[in-house]
């Protein structure tokens, strides 16, 4: 200015211009004088550091060496000297990451991307200068994955049951690994390695990306129980990792297989009069469920007759015992039933036929038909090997048991036995006999069984002289007579004897052997023959009447004829239960059987004694044998649903008159413990 001052007409920047050079001329009016003026900007510390990157996100592999250049970050300053020299710090490094004095950032130590993915780091950029400037530069360092984790499974091994019956294609269980990488390194994918014990083609199929273990084939608990399963994990990687896992899986069994028994139908022989408790045949029945353990193999036996005679009971071990009166002369065979029924859900059985033949034992002796037998000779007519009589007996065994072979006890010069017939003959012609003599002869009658049996009766043979013809009863007389019963007064007819003699030893005199109380009269000159008495066929429904015809000689003779007389039945007697009321218990659960042989009787015959039967009242669960009695479950009692049955079972004639019975029927079902402890809501 006027006074020769020089200042400043801007703010000065030692970064823009560090020096001036001023010409500067002074002038009083007349003269002029000239200067030059140098003028040095001093440097002020006015600016900061300034970094010269741009990016603020790095990215390093996370096996990246320690030692490693991760980026520069060299920032500047245009201050002068100690305003411009740029220090650097680092923030966040959390000592794996440093930076050096020119700016170079450095990796410290190993990186674990699994442990910490990025860092946050602050780079300060500060000068030397008073005050201090700095300037702050914020980095975001991405760890990329790098492929060093296999995949891991949750557990290192897996346990599962699935039943054999499970559906193909439905998820078993679901197998999970994870792995620590990402990306593709970390994508799992499975597979099955192995499969033991192995199969033509896989049971088992796991889902690529799921892991979820599903069913391929059907499963038969009794061909395999248990397989175990290799499944591996790899990665994406590459080179790609791996794991494995061992998966046991266990079949659990199903009731799927019925009892089977080694045959069809079965043919038994056993010889009667065993003792109550003998075993005679243990059946051989296999399930394939279970063979070893579990209520799917655990047989259940029922032996049944379908009319109801069953002498015979079974064990739970399949053997048959002898549990009544086996008689072969009662009845020789018995066809049964046998179910065999596992204890399964769903309870599954099978069933065969037993046939029992009941073999002879020799436990009868011969039994003559009549209790004694007579007979008389006239010494005239009396020829060597001439008839005497015939004895007879019979025997109810069979075989050898019942042959029989005849026999006198003491030997005779007069009569012979045939051993084969029981025909008696002469042996002479009686010449020596001159009076009236009565022989008396004990015939034995053995059989051929072991040990040998023995019956024996005794034989009067009447030697007449004088006296020679006896009655004789013609052989055209109908000796087969029906009577009605309940009838009174019957004529039964005439039956007459003739006599060869003449004279008083020719006048007959009829008598009936045993008149049965008064029920039979027969006029003694005459011989006609009446009832007195109404005959009851209940009573007593035949009659072997013996009429004798007696003439009157010294000693007289008689002659006897025997009548096979057979009351006619009526309908004159009801069916009558043996009790008016039956109580049967009944287990839960037990398949449809015989509960109850509640049979009537009728004391009538024939059609008269047909008895038929019916339920009425609570007859939904019940069925009963029209002609048997048999009352049979239709399906399985649940104690549960109702404890307790009565029920009305009626036996009748169908003919006429219409006679009847009832007896009452009361079923009391028996609980099995078969329902457990049931929550009252599904969750709490």
């Amino acid at each position: 200015d006027v006074n020769g001052i020089i200042s400043t007409k801007t703010k000065l920047d030692y970064e823009s211009r560090n020096n001036y050079t001023l010409n500067i001329s002074l002038s009083d009016g007349n003269g002029t004088d000239y200067a030059t003026v140098f003028i040095k900007v001093r440097d002020v510390n006015d600016n900061s550091p300034v970094f010269g990157m741009t990016s603020t996100t790095i990215t390093i592999l996370e096996d990246l060496p320690a030692g490693s250049n991760i980026a520069s970050v060299a920032a500047t300053d245009v201050d002068e000297g100690f305003n411009g020299l740029v220090v650097y710090t680092l923030k966040g490094g959390e000592g794996k990451i440093n930076i050096d004095t020119s700016g170079l950032i450095l990796l410290e130590k190993e990186l674990d991307r699994e442990t910490q993915g990025f860092y946050n780091l602050t780079v300060i950029a500060s000068d030397q200068g008073q005050p201090v400037l700095s300037t702050a530069l914020s980095l975001t360092v991405i760890i990329d994955d790098v492929n060093d984790n296999p995949p891991v499974f949750s557990t290192s091994g897996y346990t599962m049951s699935v039943h054999e019956d499970e559906v193909l294609g439905r998820a078993l269980l679901t197998v999970s690994a994870t792995d620590l990488d990402a990306g593709a390194n970390a994508l799992v994918k499975y597979r099955i390695v192995s499969q033991q014990p192995s199969t033509s083609s896989p049971v088992f199929l796991v889902n690529l990306t799921t892991g979820q273990l599903s069913l391929n084939q059907q499963l038969d608990y009794e061909t395999i129980k248990q397989f175990k399963v290799e499944v591996e994990a790899s990665d994406g990687g590459q080179p790609s990792l791996s794991a494995r896992t061992l998966v046991d899986v266990h079949v659990l069994d199903v009731n799927d297989n019925p009892p089977e028994f080694n045959q069809a139908v079965y043919d038994i022989s056993v010889f009667e009069n065993l003792q109550k408790g003998s075993p005679i045949y243990t059946f051989s029945v296999t399930d394939k469920d279970k063979v070893d353990e579990g209520e799917n193999a655990r047989i259940t036996y029922y032996l049944s007759a379908e009319d109801g005679d069953n002498p015979f009971s079974i064990q739970q071990d399949g053997t048959i015992l002898v549990n009544g009166y086996v008689d072969r002369e009662t009845k020789e065979k018995y066809e049964l039933l046998l179910v065999a029924s596992d204890n399964g859900v769903p309870q599954r059985q099978n069933f065969t036929y037993v046939s029992i033949q009941v073999l002879d034992v020799n436990d009868h002796p011969p039994q003559f038909t009549k209790a004694q037998y007579s007979a008389s000779i006239r010494v005239a007519t009396a020829k060597e090997g001439a008839s005497v009589l015939s004895v007879s007996a019979t025997d109810l065994d069979v075989g050898n048991n019942s042959v029989i072979s005849y026999s006198l006890v003491n030997h005779s010069d007069d009569f012979r036995i045939n051993s084969r017939t029981g025909e008696i003959t002469l042996s002479s012609n009686l010449d020596h006999i001159t009076a009236d003599t009565v022989v008396t002869l004990i015939v034995i009658a053995a059989d051929y069984g072991v040990p040998q049996l023995i019956s024996n009766v005794q034989i009067t043979v009447r030697v007449n002289d004088i006296n020679d013809n006896p009655p004789v009863f013609s052989t055209l007389v109908q000796t087969n007579l029906s009577a009605a019963e309940n009838a009174t007064s019957l004529d039964l007819g005439m039956f007459s004897a003739t006599d060869l003699d003449i004279g008083v030893n020719a006048l007959i005199r009829y008598s009936l052997q045993d008149d049965f109380a008064g029920m039979f009269h027969i006029n003694s000159s005459t011989g006609k023959l009446v009832t007195k008495k109404s005959l009851d066929r209940e009573t007593m429904d035949s009659y072997e009447l013996k009429i004798i015809a007696t003439d009157s000689g010294k000693p007289s003779q008689s002659a006897s004829l025997v009548l096979s007389i057979t009351v006619e039945d009526v309908n004159d007697n009801p069916p009558v239960f043996p009790q008016k009321s039956y109580s049967v218990t009944v287990k839960e659960n037990e398949p449809p059987h015989v509960i109850l042989s509640a049979a009537a009787t009728d004391e009538d015959i024939g059609y008269n004694a047909i008895i038929h039967y019916t339920i009425t009242g609570d007859t939904s669960s019940f069925h009963v044998g029209e002609l048997s009695g048999n009352i049979t479950t239709l399906q399985p009692l649940d104690y549960e649903y109702r404890s307790q049955y009565t029920f009305i079972l009626k036996a009748f004639n169908p003919g006429k008159p219409y006679v009847q019975d009832t007896a009452n029927v009361t079923v009391t079902v028996e609980d099995a413990n078969e329902e457990g402890p049931i929550f009252e809501k599904p969750s709490y």
